[in-house]
């Protein structure tokens, strides 16, 4: 792929070898000429083709060279030969190189009056041998610029059109592996973490009670063939939960911690799109899996409130407060970092509060849009 700058190298690279055969008018102009005027001629060809080189090559002066080849076009085509007012169009890819609006169009205002001046000069000439027919050609040299400097600019956009998309598609590429991770470590934590609490119990009750030590494992068996199909269904694109199918699962990975579990609110019935849902049962997986691993809780709570503007969801446990966290700020975790990430994507916000003695809540609130009934 092409970038901006090669495409701005284009014109010297592919151009001015064939724009420098044309100068063997001139050439053939002032070799019939006293020699005087023929080494002065011949002299301002060179500096002529020198400031065609500088002025492809250097884009700050481009302006510079450009203007400085009017007075050489004139000279030679008063002085040798009328028919080389053609000379002029050497200008013409210059002046659509050039970068500013002001220089473009300060330079093809020079280039418009030293025309109309050398015509002016010589009009006489130019009516006497018939020269007037390349009128015509001079008016279409001033919109060849326009045309060339609008192809250039099209061809720019179309340029940073396509780095764009490319920036776009690897944003959402890094977007989407941080999507599958925040989904892995949400999903996978919470069931691994199921697992390990009922393996313990497991081993625990091995020797005291087999039965229930059994029927742990049985436990154990079904959930791991849960979160391989949570796997399957994340790979697939299907993972959406509901907040109701998600208060029961936290129930149980609580109970099984020894962790007693209430909801306040209507968190059974609650009514929300999709995505809500699916971003709210995701924070309170996490949550849960938090509590469990960290609070040394007793108690855990969950309530919802739904209020004109917004829902509130609030996790709340009485174990042990996070020491590495401060009011409103979550803890450097990748848990609450990927809970604050997906709640970004509606809006959401997350507040962490510590108590003074013990406890701790987590506070997420997400705005509600209410359609009003047509009247």
């Amino acid at each position: 792929m092409n970038t901006l700058s090669d495409m701005k190298k284009k014109p010297f690279e592919h151009m001015w070898f064939a724009w420098f055969f044309y100068l063997i008018f001139p050439i053939m102009s002032l070799i019939s000429k006293p020699p005087a005027l023929m080494w002065t001629g011949f002299a301002l060809l060179a500096v002529f083709a020198a400031f065609i080189l500088l002025g492809f090559k250097n884009e700050k002066h481009r302006w510079l060279y450009t203007v400085g080849l009017f007075p050489i076009i004139a000279f030679l085509t008063i002085t040798c030969n009328p028919f080389l007012i053609c000379m002029f169009f050497y200008s013409v890819p210059l002046i659509s190189l050039l970068p500013s609006k002001q220089q473009f169009r300060g330079v093809l205002s020079g280039l418009f009056l030293s025309v109309i001046l050398v015509i002016c000069l010589d009009f006489k000439q130019y009516f006497d041998e018939g020269a007037w027919y390349m009128f015509p050609s001079l008016a279409i040299m001033f919109y060849i610029p326009f045309a060339m400097r609008a192809r250039r600019k099209s061809n720019e956009l179309k340029e940073k059109l396509i780095l764009a998309n490319d920036e776009i598609a690897r944003l959402a590429t890094i977007e989407e592996r941080q999507r599958i991770s925040r989904d892995l470590h949400d999903t996978l934590g919470h069931t691994l973490s199921l697992i390990t609490l009922k393996s313990e119990l497991a081993e625990k009750l091995m020797l005291k009670s087999p039965e229930r030590a059994m029927q742990e494992v049985k436990d154990i068996q079904t959930t791991s063939r849960a979160a391989l199909q949570q796997v399957r269904e994340l790979i697939s694109g299907m993972n959406a939960i509901s907040l109701r199918e998600e208060i029961a699962q936290s129930s149980e990975i609580l109970k099984s911690a020894g962790i007693a579990f209430e909801t306040h609110g209507h968190v059974h019935e609650f009514q929300a799109p999709p995505m809500v849902h699916n971003i709210f049962g995701m924070c309170l997986r996490e949550a849960v899996t938090n509590v469990v691993k960290h609070s040394r809780a007793s108690l855990c709570t969950v309530s919802l409130q739904e209020e004109p503007g917004d829902w509130t969801l609030i996790i709340a446990d009485n174990g042990e407060p996070c020491k590495d966290a401060t009011p409103h700020i979550p803890s450097s975790g990748r848990g609450l970092l990927g809970m604050k990430e997906r709640l970004e994507l509606i809006d959401g916000t997350l507040t962490f509060h510590t108590g003074r003695g013990a406890g701790t809540r987590l506070i997420i609130r997400v705005p509600r849009i209410i359609r009003h009934p047509q009247v």
